[in-house]
């Protein structure tokens, strides 16, 4: 595809099984065939910009990234050759941000339930609104604490998502997790003159593959995709074939692989790897819509 009328953008896949992403034993053989692919593309296009897609970048695998920047920094053949590898989540952690803080009545919101928030963009996305939004509690379903702060409760009771009218989704659990969490509820009255036993709904979900929670039961409970991109169809940002392959309709691209093209544009000199740079998020942002990126509308 074509970015700005100027640059060429490739998608190209490693050949791996999802148990290579599964066991750590193999989590080597990933991490070697990236390098390998950066060299052999370096070596017969010239190409200095590299962005990891969404398992070529798991914290388990290479530690958000960091771990091929390591390497290609330490590779003999690679070391000066002014490569540069980014992982595009803080333009994803700037997408969820956004969409959050954009929803009808959400500066009145009171609390909303975390899923993922220990993750490295959940992470980046609570310490942002605990700064912007001082009054608003957040709820994380998780046994490990890493954010220390008074309006931040953990709970290892997912059945608590209930409780908050808006719930956010930032990684994947079983879908039998889901249906045991909802069963208490499901089927309550969802009459309008009528209050349901539970608070939640809406669930705003960015994880990828995005899979539907089965809310068979629950009328008052909506469950949306988020965290992807719209450009306008006569854009000169983007031409060409970005749009397919990942499941999104066209004209939609991810917001980590937007990012990648924005660091791409913007000729950035530095990696982008490990833990997201709250600050950053808004720089990206504001690039993104600069050159007619936009957080695709929800549909209530």
């Amino acid at each position: 595809y074509m970015i700005n009328e100027t640059l060429i953008g490739r998608v190209i896949c490693i050949c791996r099984t999802p148990i290579d992403y599964i066991k750590p034993s193999r989590y080597p053989l990933v991490n070697k065939d990236i390098v390998k692919l950066i060299k052999s593309q370096n070596k017969h296009y010239g190409t200095k910009c590299f962005g990891l897609g969404n398992l070529n970048k798991m914290k388990q695998v290479n530690d958000g990234g960091q771990l091929i920047s390591d390497m290609v920094k330490a590779d003999p053949e690679l070391k000066d050759k002014d490569i540069r590898v980014w992982t595009g989540d803080t333009m994803t952690a700037a997408s969820v941000y956004h969409q959050l803080s954009e929803l009808p009545g959400f500066d009145t919101l009171d609390s909303i339930f975390f899923v993922g928030a220990n993750g490295k963009i959940g992470n980046a996305v609570c310490k942002h609104l605990l700064t912007t939004k001082p009054n608003l509690k957040i709820r994380i379903y998780s046994l490990s604490h890493t954010l220390d702060h008074p309006n931040v409760t953990y709970t290892s009771d997912l059945a608590d998502l209930l409780n908050h009218r808006v719930v956010v989704l930032g990684k994947q659990l079983g879908v039998r997790k889901y249906s045991k969490a909802l069963a208490p509820f499901r089927g309550a009255s969802s009459k309008k003159q009528e209050l349901t036993p539970y608070k939640c709904r809406v669930i705003l979900d960015y994880t990828v593959p995005y899979v539907p929670i089965d809310l068979t039961g629950f009328h008052n409970i909506e469950h949306h995709q988020i965290a992807v991109l719209e450009t306008s169809p006569d854009s000169n940002f983007l031409k060409g074939h970005f749009d397919i392959g990942f499941g999104l309709e066209q004209h939609q691209i991810y917001p980590c692989h937007a990012g990648c093209i924005i660091n791409t544009l913007y000729d950035r000199k530095t990696d982008e790897v490990g833990e997201i740079c709250v600050k950053d998020m808004m720089t990206m942002w504001k690039r993104g819509q600069e050159l007619g990126l936009r957080n695709r509308p929800l549909k209530f």
